[in-house]
């Protein structure tokens, strides 16, 4: 039986001028390392005019990578352009300041595929560079709903699943791995838990632009929640400042038609919302 095939896909910009060439190396040689075999590594440039490029034809020659670099429209852009160039049937995103902390960990994830579900999901561990701490996350199910359930450096999905949804929205530019991963679950893809496998780099674009971010979420929620329970784009806009879900919308989240994990998340924001209007109303 053919061994299933895991496309790993690397985003770069300026590797060298911006400092993380040692970085990024590691991050080669991690997926190098891996136990399961039948892995390529695509790694997408942006048009790099430091010298990074050097530094990827020489990984290609040595058989470590296969890279384009061209203008690209930001990361999700990239990392699009990654998944149409992608052999593998399944497909994961590897930041170039991350790696895989664990030889065995796309081995342990191809497992989950190997019972029929969607895609695959692992909390990661968080690396403050400057102190050294290293703090292992959590998957958040319950916040699913409201902003990311776990980062996606630790999903695997099949590329056809990847395919029919359209891949990322690359009109984002911050939250587009959010919004991906929301459009999946609301579409009744199905996923399971893998070991953690990836360290991920604190400090990064989200955390550098907080108010983008706020205004970018604020447009996932309209994408994905205009029109459900009669929801206005402007009262969609308006969660992301309060956090408050308006009942109508949680009503049509708490439907039979979608999963479990949903409803639940759909429970705990109605919960949290009331909270809120108390807390508001109490203030007044």
């Amino acid at each position: 039986m053919k061994k299933i095939t895991i496309s790993v896909i690397t985003a770069s910009f300026n590797l060298i001028a911006n400092g993380r060439e040692k970085f990024f190396r590691q991050m080669v040689e991690s997926v190098q390392q891996q136990t399961y075999q039948q892995v390529e590594h695509w790694v997408i440039d942006g048009g790099s005019n430091d010298g990074t490029v050097a530094l990827l034809e020489d990984l290609a020659a040595q058989g470590k990578i296969k890279y384009i670099s061209e203008p690209d429209k930001g990361i999700y852009d990239a990392m699009n352009k990654g998944a149409k160039l992608a052999n593998g049937e399944l497909i994961t995103f590897l930041n170039s300041d991350d790696f895989f902390n664990n030889p065995k960990g796309l081995e342990e994830a191809i497992k989950v595929f190997d019972k029929g579900f969607d895609y695959s999901y692992a909390p990661i561990v968080v690396l403050d560079e400057e102190s050294g701490k290293q703090s292992v996350g959590r998957v958040k199910w319950l916040r699913l709903l409201r902003n990311m359930p776990f980062p996606h450096p630790g999903m695997l999905v099949r590329k056809s699943v990847f395919e029919t949804l359209g891949g990322f929205d690359s009109s984002f530019k911050l939250v587009g791995d959010y919004d991906f991963i929301l459009r999946l679950i609301l579409s009744g893809y199905k996923g399971a838990e893998s070991k953690s496998f990836v360290t991920f780099r604190a400090g990064g674009a989200t955390d550098v632009y907080a108010n983008k971010h706020k205004a970018e979420i604020a447009r996932v929620y309209v994408k994905n929640y205009a029109g459900l329970g009669g929801m206005s784009e402007a009262e969609c806009s308006q969660i992301a400042e309060d956090y408050i879900f308006p009942n109508r919308l949680l009503k049509v989240l708490l439907g039979a038609k979608y999963q479990l994990r949903v409803r639940m998340s759909a429970m705990w924001l109605w919960f949290n919302s009331w909270k809120r209007r108390l807390k508001n109303k109490a203030g007044k």
